[in-house]
Formats: C-alpha cells, structure tokens, sequence
C-alpha cells in the first residue's frame, strides 16, 4: 500500500512538473459540453493542480454559433489563469466566483446580434439558473485587446481597443479603452482612461470611486466627461462632470437613445450621477443658438419605458432655435419658395421615452415681428404614449396674456419602434391641436413698428408708440386642428375657426385713406402729417376647413371708412385670394372707389391696382396674423365675455349693416 501511495505521489509530481499535457484535451472537452460550443486550447499547455490552479496556454478559441458569418466569438493567446479551489468550492448561490490572475499577451472577440434577438455571447442555459454576477478579478493584465462589435439591434458596427495592466500590486493600475466605428448610422469614436477596470468592475458598492476621463465624438457630437465609476456590474455608480456641444440637440438624442428635438448648434455643461436607481442630471448652462437654459432632471430606465422627469428654467429663450424641429432650416428667405417647411419631421423618437417637465422660462424671444417678448413663458411639457403635448400654457406680453395647449399625437408610430425602420418617417403622420387664447394685449408695444414710423417719430418729437400703425388691445382664440407628417402637411388639413378681436384700438388715417384710394385725403395728410384714427370694429373671423381659411367677416371701422376684407387664404398652397374693399363715410373729389385684391403667394403678395409702398405694409399688417408663422401664435386667444360696452354696440350696428348688403 505504501508502495502504491508513493507511485501514485511520484506519478502526481512528475505530471506537474511537465504540466499535465494530456489533460488538453479533456479539459477542452469539458467545456465544449458546458458551453455547448467548439473550444480549442492550443499548445504549450501547462497545467498546475498543486495549490491551486494555474493553466498557461498558448491560445484558447471559443466559436460562435453557426448562423453568424464570423471567425469565432472569442480568440486569446498567450494566456494564463490562477484559481483558488477556496474560491471555486462553496461559493454561494448568486455571489460571484474570484479569479485570482488573468494574463493574456492578446484577446480578440467578435460581438454580434441579430434583429431577432440572438448574439454570439448568447449561450444556452436553463432559465431558471441564477444570475451571477461579474466575476471579482483581483489581478488583470492585458497587453492587448479588440472587440468587434456587429449589433443590428442598435445598428452598431465598432471596433473597441482595450489594454489594462492592474492588480493587488500594481501601484498605478490603468486601463484604456478607445472606440471607432459607426453607430445608428453616424461615425463614433472615444477613448476612456480609469485608473483600473478592476476597481470599476468590484462588486462592493463601498468601494472607492475611480477616476475615470474620457472623450466620445458621434456625428457632430462632442461630448467629454471627467468624474469617478464605481461598482459598474453591481450598482452601477456614475458621477462626474459632462462637457457636449454640437450641431443639433437631436443628434445628442440619437445616441442617446431619448427624445429631443432638432435645434440650432449647442453646448451644455453640468453635472451627472448615476447610482441603481436613476440618472441625475444638473445642467448648469445650455447654450442653444442665442438660448441661454438650464434644469435639473431626473431620468429612470426602470419602467418599461425609460420616463424623464424635472424642471427646464432659463434666463433667455429665442423661438428661431427651435426651428429645425419643425423643418425649418437656415436656408436664405430669397432662395426659398416657401415659408412653411415639408421635410418630414422625425415623431419615431416619440417612442424612446416618456417625460414630465416643467417649464419656467424668464424671457421669450418671438422674432422681429414683436417688440416685447413672452416674459415669463410657464407651462407643462408632457410626452406620453407617443403624445407631446404642450399644457397649462402661461404666458405675459405687452400687458396681455397667452393661454392654452398645444399637442402633437404620432400615435401611429407605435408600430416603427424598431429602429431600423426610423428612416421611413415619410409614413408617420400625427394630430397636431392648437386651443390657444390671447387677453387684452396692447399692440403698440408688442408689434414692431416700421423703421419709417420710428424717423418720423424723432422728428417731430413724439413717442414711437404714439404713430404705431395699429393700436389696442387684442384678444381672440384659435381652435385648430390638422394632421400630417411636416408643418406644411399639418397646414393642408387644417380644420377650425380662429377669431381676433381689438378693442380700444386705432390705426393710421393715411392707411384707411390709402385702402379706400383716397388721392386728396392722402395727399392732405401727407402735408400736415398722418393721424391715428378711432377704430369703432375691428374683428376677423375665419373658418379653415382642409386648409383653406375663408373669411366669415373681417372688416375695419372708423369714423370716415369701412374696410372690408373677403375671399379665403390657403394654408396648404400658400396662396392669398383677397379682395379688400373701402366705403368712405365722407365726401371727396378725388376717391377711386375700387376694390384692391390682393393675391399671389406668402412669400411674395400681389395688391392691385398698385397702391403707395405704404399701402403694401399696411395690408401686410393687417394681415400679419395671418401670414406670418410667428404671428400666428396667432390665435392663443379667448377674448373671455365682455361687457357691452358702447364701442361693442357700434361693432354690432355696423356688422348688421354689412350683413344687410
């Protein structure tokens, strides 16, 4: 027996020595059947079993499954590996195993996924297993690594670089880690350098956090960040400081994979935290075009769609900036044909998300047709089941308010979430709403008044406001509704009534007297100087049904004319068919009582006969509203009920008159 024993010791030593060469093949075996894939371990191969385990190789290969056109799903030479048995045997259900050394001159994988779901990393397995966690690695040395990464579900195709050299010993671990390649059909790169994987990786939420820096450029995105990761497969602790700028917001989303809209160039900075239960986000400026915002935000990837929640504030807000959500582009005005954009918008993006915002904006810069901006613009942004909406709209101008709520429903996006198939947004149409009211805003503070008024102004020492063109109080309401898959779109099938309404108002003498083409009221008044005159009903009304808005009434009246607009403009084509009429109330020598039409497109109006360039501003005025898509914030009106007041009695005996002829 004792012979035996001591055979058997001599046996056992001298296969370590020479490192158990025959047991290459049953141990490639062993894990071909675990895996359920071909594996190759290549010589020289030595195993050591006294101690612990320590295998060198000179290569290891595990195959990919047989559908994917690749070599194989991982390739590593020069390999060695160190195990504990201690942490082999006895390791509880759900803790992860211990690796005691990994080295590996060379690794290189291929990491592919199918749209149906299937991976080269997918292996079979009973689903009832536990999950393991990541594997604690106490030591990690890697001279050289690729990933090549094929995913079709993200439409990735990438090669990530990799190297680390890190462990118990190491006085200054570091890994790096640089990406090239293309993602959701952009070019991407980055580079990320912490001072150690392994610390990141440590499945010890009381670790201590690791410096990590990085860089990652996708299309015209830059984005840097500089903080500490920690506990990456556990709790997943992020926190640091973020740097983006780029050409449109709507790219960040892209890769991000969260809705934003297409806007003019930007740059943010602010804070990020990740921990297991939420994003956190600070954004302490947002530069966007000549937009100055900020917010803090909170984003969730728990429910079965990722919701964002928070509040977005700001010092200064300019309409313009948002103008690529809505198709609109920098294109010059005189190359255009054009006002209202038909590039299909991209309501796929509706689907990545959920959100709840708040808004409280200081300042709103509506363009140069407005003196006073929105100052303070409220309101709740909300997107739900693919429906944004615009809500509780709360807005001050001019001495006046805007109120109401605008929506956009892709309901019918629901069926594009995969998202290949985001290319196909000429497919996608949504409801769009607008039930917006307008109170008691003064006109000749927030309408821009003609730089000719302004001259003359200073000349005869008066107050700009003083020679406005238009003045009163404005009040109305717009309720609209349309469907498309661009503005213009949206435009065509517009359906509703909107109403205007100015009380208290006056407008220029020389512009009734030039509507009624007056030749010596106007010549009169051009000697002694123009005058505003009492505006006893000024009201318009118009029914827009399939994108054509016909006038129901729209007239102007003062003590010495009556101006009468009718016919109907077409959203859809742009086009105006108008014919202005004037009925002077007094007598004089030299009035052509003759209908102006006024036809042609938006971009480029026709009023004839031809009139003083003044009367071309004028009609331009009085159909401001109507023709300009700032403007028309038009209708964010309700005139609420209003007394009868004597002017209303005078609107309601000229409206009847008119009704008689």
């Amino acid at each position: 027996m004792g012979g035996i024993v001591l055979a058997l010791l001599l046996i056992v030593a001298f296969c370590e020595v020479i490192g158990w060469p025959f047991l290459r093949l049953p141990l490639q075996r062993f894990m071909q059947n675990k895996l359920e894939r071909t594996v190759n371990i290549d010589s020289p191969f030595n195993l050591k079993l006294i101690g612990g385990l320590k295998l060198q190789a000179g290569g290891l290969r595990i195959s990919a499954p047989s559908e994917f056109k690749v070599p194989y799903l991982a390739n590593a030479k020069g390999l060695e590996l160190q195990l504990r048995y201690s942490d082999l045997w006895g390791v509880e259900t759900g803790s992860p195993y211990v690796i005691k050394s990994i080295k590996a001159e060379q690794i290189d994988t291929h990491l592919s996924r199918g749209l149906d779901g299937k991976s080269t990393w997918q292996f079979n397995k009973n689903d009832t297993d536990p999950i393991r966690p990541f594997p604690l690695i106490q030591s990690l040395l890697i001279r050289q690594g690729q990933a090549y990464v094929d995913d079709r579900l993200t439409k990735a195709d990438l090669i990530v670089e990799f190297s680390t050299d890190e462990g118990q010993k190491s006085t200054s671990p570091v890994s790096k880690v640089a990406v090239r390649g293309e993602f959701r059909e952009r070019k991407l790169k980055g580079e990320l350098t912490t001072q150690g994987f392994l610390p990141i990786a440590s499945q010890d939420k009381n670790s201590a956090p690791v410096s990590s820096k990085g860089w990652l450029e996708y299309g015209k995105v830059h984005v840097n960040f500089d903080g500490t990761v920690y506990d990456l497969f556990g709790e997943q602790n992020i926190k640091g400081q973020l740097a983006i700028n780029g050409a449109s917001l709507g790219e960040l989303g892209d890769l991000l994979s969260i809705t934003l809209p297409r806007t003019t160039p930007f740059k943010i900075s602010g804070g990020i935290a990740r921990n297991h239960k939420v994003w956190l986000i600070d954004v302490a400026s947002a530069r966007i075009g000549q937009s100055d915002l900020n917010g803090k935000f909170e984003y969730d990837t728990r429910p079965d769609k990722s919701i964002l929640k928070g509040q977005l504030t700001g010092k200064r807000f300019v309409l313009a900036d948002l103008a690529p959500a809505f198709g609109g582009t920098d294109t010059d005005s005189t190359k255009r044909d054009r006002i209202f954009p038909d590039q299909p918008l991209d309501f796929a993006t509706y689907n990545r998300m959920n959100a709840e915002i708040a808004i409280d904006i200081d300042y709103v810069d509506l363009g140069k047709a407005f003196r006073e901006p929105l100052a303070p613009l409220k309101a709740s942004l909300n997107l739900n089941k693919n429906k944004l909406s615009l809500a509780k709209i709360d807005a001050r101008t001019a001495q006046g308010s805007i109120s109401g709520d605008i929506f956009i429903d892709a309901h019918e996006q629901k069926e594009l979430a995969n998202p290949l198939k985001e290319k196909n947004l000429e497919r996608i149409k949504a409801d769009w709403g607008i039930n917006v009211a307008v109170k008691n805003i003064n006109l000749e503070k927030w309408l821009t008044i003609s730089e000719a008024r302004k001259d003359e102004a200073k000349q005869k020492n008066k107050s700009e406001t003083s020679l406005a063109y238009v003045t009163g109080l404005l009040n109305g309401e717009a309720k609209l509704k349309g469907k498309g898959n661009s503005t213009a779109q949206l435009l065509r099938s517009l359906n509703g009534d909107l109403s205007l309404y100015i009380r208290n108002g006056e407008i220029s003498h020389l512009i009734v007297e030039a509507a009624g083409l007056d030749i010596a009221q106007a010549v009169g008044l051009l000697i002694k100087g123009d005058q505003n005159l009492k505006m006893q009903c000024a009201v318009m009304n118009f029914k827009a049904n399939d994108g054509v808005m016909k006038s129901n009434v729209a007239l102007i009246d003062t003590p010495v004319t009556t101006i009468v607009l009718n016919g109907n403009v077409n959203m859809g084509e742009e086009k105006l068919d108008l014919r202005m009429t004037a009925e002077p109330k007094n007598f004089s020598p030299l009035t052509v009582r003759s209908p102006i039409d006024i036809t042609g497109t938006f971009l480029k109006p026709k009023v004839s006969p031809e009139v003083a360039p003044i009367g071309a501003r004028v009609v331009g005025g009085i159909l401001l509203s109507l023709i300009n898509p700032l403007a028309a914030i038009i209708p964010f009106l309700d005139p609420g009920k209003v007394a009868d007041t004597h002017q209303d009695a005078i609107c309601n005996e000229t409206l009847a008159r008119l009704k008689k002829h």
